[in-house]
């Protein structure tokens, strides 16, 4: 099956319907905070999204054209490095905050790397390059992360925080921006797969060492920012990611690896 828009479209909306539908039914009628989907065991919700996008890219053999079947190429620190300060930060701030015990951040690296498997196959592999087979590189890079902000506005169904979740949309798109310059410039998925991973793990880490020490609420993440710091961190990395494709057109118009 040829990846196009509407078949990225299909596979979206049985990958959504695996992670809200499992998620929905696990919590009831009780709103949760997100912390507590990743820190208790291993997600069914994501493991399961997680399994059935590995089984669309095998099957239909999309491994290539998503940018699973090549690793990064040279120059891959050039365009990672803003990523990799947010992260070093991350550390410090974790540190400093306290981490949680062994178990719990055990859990919180496993669900937050299938966060970024799964979040990265389907917005800067099947998405991006499905809406770049079938309206060109611009559409793709901003319809992808689009798309990706979107989405996050559903956690409101989990948390009942329509306001934080509106904040999380507004940062996913930003950071989509950088992560599908990733996506392009290192010619690889991979890279993303792992730098998103680290973000989510990096945060989730914040906010449970806030929360252990009464510092502030799991949802401030990161708190020393405020309840707009996911946006002033994902400002800069959008702008950085414009930068880095700004000769997208002229360096992807016709394909990219």
């Amino acid at each position: 099956m040829k990846l196009t828009a509407v078949a990225a479209l299909g596979v979206y909306l049985v990958w959504q319907a695996i992670n809200s539908g499992i998620q929905i039914v696990g919590m009831g009628s009780e709103e949760i905070d997100l912390l507590d989907l990743v820190k208790h065991g291993l997600s069914p919700s994501l493991a399961a999204a997680s399994l059935f996008l590995l089984v669309v890219v095998v099957a239909l053999r999309w491994g290539r054209e998503v940018g699973l079947a090549q690793g990064p190429q040279r120059g891959t620190p050039k365009v990672i490095w803003p990523w990799l300060l947010f992260l070093a930060l991350f550390a410090l701030s974790a540190l400093n905050a306290g981490l949680p015990p062994a178990s719990v951040t055990l859990f919180i690296f496993a669900n937050t790397m299938l966060v970024g498997w799964s979040e990265e196959v389907m917005f800067r592999g099947i998405w991006l390059r499905g809406l770049f087979n079938s309206f060109g590189i611009w559409v793709a890079i901003l319809g992808s992360s689009l798309i990706f902000g979107v989405i996050h506005v559903l956690n409101v169904f989990l948390t009942g925080d329509l306001r934080g979740a509106f904040l999380q949309a507004g940062a996913a798109f930003l950071s989509g921006v950088f992560l599908a310059a990733i996506r392009l410039r290192t010619g690889s998925l991979w890279t993303g797969i792992v730098l998103h991973g680290l973000w989510d793990a990096g945060t989730f880490l914040v906010a449970a060492g806030a929360t252990a020490t009464h510092e502030a609420t799991a949802a401030a993440a990161p708190t020393a920012l405020g309840d707009y710091g996911s946006i002033v961190m994902s400002l800069p990395l959008f702008l950085l990611g414009l930068f880095f494709l700004r000769h997208a057109g002229r360096d992807y118009g016709k394909d990219f690896a």
